[in-house]
């Protein structure tokens, strides 16, 4: 006889808020501790091996290894954090403590305000109405910033590590907002860098056997020329046209760049490279899967003038021109990359297909097709950089890798979108316009919503100089006293000029994490039933 499916249990109020309470105050009580440039740390138990604990001083990673809580009622609002501070870092690389301390304030005193019969539609209304205006003066009070050195010291304020700061700074100014940054794990102590001219494709020579400098592994060509084609090249006779065009035309050093090739069609190029006539790489399309090819064929037909042979529309290379052919002022093959210096293509053509990918890289709110098309920016704009981070163990250099590829996400918001006053104090200056909104509104619901997100957007500054030993009353009655944009310097108690001293905050990522946190809390505070399945 079958047993019936047990019944799932329900949950309702005041239980659902309590629970969910202690899971939210459980987690950001663990993470508001790293808020500031003196933050303590966590130390967290290995699950997969026996190595040494963790030692933690970032909210995102913290967030990561609490899994689950036991008590399941606290374990839902443990994980409505851990998805703040998820959103949190992927869109902006930073910010996670900032938005988690204003997370557990709104919902706190939001269960406080609903337990006394208010309206929590009319709340979360204008708890988000409010966080729009925080928003907004974000943006209308950021600055640029500019230079190396005002670089490092904003990466610093990021990471905390003056290495992996001045270097992050420096690859800014290199590259640019777009450029190309690749962070690697080093294998020494010091933490170097590698600039390289031009554009590069993470896809290299077929056969290491066309490479022609073999000391260094790679081919490079003057004035060389490239044929672009998503075609599977099984046959060697399918390359006749091509060989016989390339020799007609005078091209002795090309690059074809194919879907597929088949050992024989390589065999028959490998026999008729000659230096005196005609010298052929091969090398695979850029990308993976049939969206990234074509991207990348795209890319490269407007890069260097040339006309990708699709295999979709019936193309073969028995039709082929010479205006097919793409052309650059010098190109080189390696085993995993190949690059591009001066491409022939339509100069105002390529710029205006820059300017389209970076519309769309602005519009997009995918991480994964935000990546990816700023990977496109920064192959099309030539010049990228790769980031070798040392350290004195495996384990430290892996933790610096992940500190290093947070930063330059970070920084990457902060050149677009400039910078803020750090050390919360742009946060605090938001203030006087929620105390606007509270003034102007008449229902006690609405006025309520104001009055939290005004002491929500404090906590950050609270956290922050609570971290660095200080009295938080004392300083943030000496803050309120002073001009806008100055706070207090953690590092040393001083109320200073935030700016000034170089203490600043990314604008996009404050505007994440106030974004972020406080629509989630203002959700959070609307759910009334908890759903319990067995385990």
């Amino acid at each position: 006889m079958m047993k019936p499916d047990p019944q799932a249990s329900l949950v309702f109020q005041p239980h659902v808020h309590m629970g969910m309470q202690r899971g939210v105050n459980k987690i950001v009580g663990v993470i508001r501790p790293t808020l500031g440039p003196t933050p303590r740390v966590a130390v967290v138990d290995r699950i997969l091996d026996s190595r040494i604990p963790e030692i933690l001083d970032n909210g995102a990673v913290i967030a990561k290894r609490i899994i689950e809580l036991h008590d399941r009622n606290e374990d839902a609002g443990a994980m409505l954090v851990r998805d703040v501070i998820e959103h949190t870092s992927k869109q902006a690389g930073d910010g996670t403590a900032t938005a988690a301390v204003i997370f557990q304030h709104v919902f706190n005193e939001g269960i406080r305000h609903l337990s006394y019969d208010g309206d929590v539609h009319v709340l979360r209304e204008h708890l988000e109405l409010g966080a729009t205006r925080v928003e907004e003066h974000l943006v209308e009070n950021a600055d640029a910033v500019l230079g190396s050195e005002n670089l490092a010291r904003l990466a610093e304020t990021l990471c905390h590590d003056q290495d992996i700061a001045a270097i992050i700074g420096e690859a800014f100014e290199t590259v640019g907002e777009y450029g190309r940054i690749e962070v690697r794990a080093g294998r020494r102590r010091e933490t170097e860098r590698e600039y390289v001219e031009g554009m590069y494709w993470n896809s290299g020579a077929v056969s290491r056997s066309m490479l022609t400098d073999l000391g260094r592994s790679r081919t490079e060509f003057i004035n060389g020329s490239i044929l672009l084609s998503d075609i599977d090249v099984k046959d060697p006779r399918q390359l006749f046209p091509v060989v016989e065009r390339a020799l007609r035309d005078g091209i002795t050093s090309l690059l074809i760049v194919v879907e597929n090739i088949s050992d024989g069609a390589l065999a028959f190029l490998g026999a008729n490279n000659d230096p005196e006539q005609l010298t052929t790489v091969v090398a695979k399309v850029p990308g993976w899967g049939k969206h990234e090819n074509a991207a990348a064929l795209e890319d490269l037909a407007i890069l260097t003038g040339g006309t990708p042979f699709v295999a979709v529309a019936g193309d073969t290379f028995n039709s082929i021109t010479p205006e097919d052919f793409g052309h650059a002022r010098r190109m080189w093959i390696a085993e995993r990359t190949f690059g591009i210096v001066g491409g022939q293509g339509d100069s105002r053509e390529l710029r205006r297909h820059i300017n389209g990918l970076k519309d769309l890289y602005k519009s997009s709110e995918d991480q994964i097709r935000r990546d990816q098309l700023l990977a496109r920016v920064g192959a099309l704009l030539g010049g990228s950089a790769t980031l070798w981070i040392g350290g004195t163990t495996e384990i430290q250099i892996e933790e610096r890798v992940e500190v290093a590829k947070r930063t330059v996400r970070a920084m990457r918001g902060a050149v677009a979108h400039g910078v803020v006053p750090g050390g919360g104090t742009a946060l605090l200056a938001c203030r006087a316009s929620l105390d606007s909104m509270m003034n102007r509104a008449s229902h006690p619901d609405a006025r309520a919503a104001y009055r939290i997100l005004g002491e929500a957007i404090a906590q950050p500054f609270r956290a922050i100089v609570t971290n660095a030993g200080y009295d938080v009353s004392e300083k943030m009655a000496s803050v309120d006293q002073s001009e806008e944009g100055w706070g207090v310097d953690a590092r040393t108690g001083a109320i200073t000029d935030m700016t000034a001293a170089g203490i600043v905050d990314a604008a996009a990522v404050q505007r994440t994490a106030v974004h972020t946190a406080v629509t989630s809390a203002a959700l959070a505070l609307s759910v009334d039933v908890l759903v319990r399945r067995p385990r």
